[in-house]
């Protein structure tokens, strides 16, 4: 079971597991010679591709599926990573910043060509192995072209950071898959002449628009496996964000995913409903005990949408098989 499966708390759901690791991929945009863009002018980056060739090699065997491996994993809990913190730097001069403009375009350009060889050629063993529990890029291909496409749009880019060790970083917001609006530091390195990303932050999101709030807890001292937001439904709002809160004594994460009419989510822990059938809206995953996260929604139509935590239990039960599932809706404007 991979690192990014254990955050995710993914080990029994190869399907969701896969899209959330190609959700979760750093997706560093930037904005040409303008700075920051709005929302509305929201768009990929269009430029050319230009990454260094692989060392040969291959995925790693995998062994999960053993009798070996299942043994070892029975009673497994997952455990979350730390988050990482942003580091002091000091603003990157016109020249260094222009740089940064360059070396995430070409970054975004590589992911946006769904050649996962060439993005991740530009990633360093350190980000390989907090993103997909392996340093070795093959099983990060392998696992990102087993997954579905993911559609990225720009917001803004600002913020052009270099560090005392070498590193530089710019601070961007992207709205992926049309609705998750994430705020993320990315963090390049330099190795062999070529800029690679190195770690990714992720930061308070803050979209701009008429805004629902709703409060989520996840769990409480009567009732670990519970999912309960402070209201169940919403009018359409141009922003929704969900406050997540765990009250639980367990780690919890809180998936949305839109399901088709009538389809019990349930279905997806005992295969009889295809992970092909759910749309991934967006996540916040690995909340410790008494922590909170924002998880920031944008253009969600009216509709259901299912909030469910596949988080393991100490003996590897999905949280959602004990009861963490419920039903949130956007209601139509009046």
């Amino acid at each position: 079971m991979s690192e990014s499966q254990q955050r995710h708390g993914l080990s029994n759901l190869p399907g969701l597991g896969r899209l959330l690791a190609a959700s979760g991929v750093a997706l560093a945009l930037v904005v040409g010679q303008g700075g920051a863009i709005s929302a509305q002018d929201a768009s990929p980056v269009a430029t050319e591709c230009v990454a260094p060739a692989l060392p040969p090699g291959t995925p790693t065997p995998r062994m999960e599926g053993s009798p070996e491996a299942m043994g070892e994993m029975e009673g497994m809990e997952a455990t979350p990573a730390a988050e990482p913190t942003a580091p002091e730097g000091t603003p990157a001069d016109e020249a260094t910043a222009a740089e940064i403009t360059a070396t995430v375009e070409n970054y975004v350009a590589c992911y946006n060509s769904g050649d996962f060889a060439k993005v991740h050629a530009l990633e360093t063993a350190n980000y390989l192995m907090s993103s997909y529990g392996s340093s070795n890029p093959y099983d990060a291909v392998a696992e990102d072209e087993s997954g579905p496409p993911v559609s990225a749009e720009l917001v803004s880019i600002s913020n052009p950071m270099t560090y005392a060790d070498g590193r530089v970083s710019a601070d961007i917001e992207v709205i992926l898959n049309g609705h998750w609006f994430e705020n993320l530091r990315e963090i390049y390195v330099e190795e062999d002449g070529t800029w690679k990303l190195d770690e990714e932050i992720e930061m308070t999101p803050e979209p701009e628009g008429d805004t629902a709030v709703v409060g989520v807890a996840l769990g409480s001292p009567d009732d670990e496996y519970s999912i309960t937001p402070n209201t169940p439904s919403v009018t359409q709002p141009e922003v929704l964000v969900f406050h997540v809160t765990n009250g639980g004594a367990e780690a919890h994460e809180m998936i949305v995913l839109q399901l088709p009419a009538g389809v019990d989510p349930m279905g997806l822990l005992d295969g009889s409903v295809g992970f092909d059938q759910a749309t991934f809206i967006g996540g916040v995953f690995g909340i410790q005990p008494g922590g909170a996260q924002d998880l920031a929604l944008v253009n969600l139509e009216p509709g259901d949408y299912t909030l469910i935590c596949f988080f393991p239990s100490p003996d590897g039960t999905p949280h959602a098989a004990l009861g963490m599932v419920t039903t949130f809706t956007v209601n139509p404007p009046a």
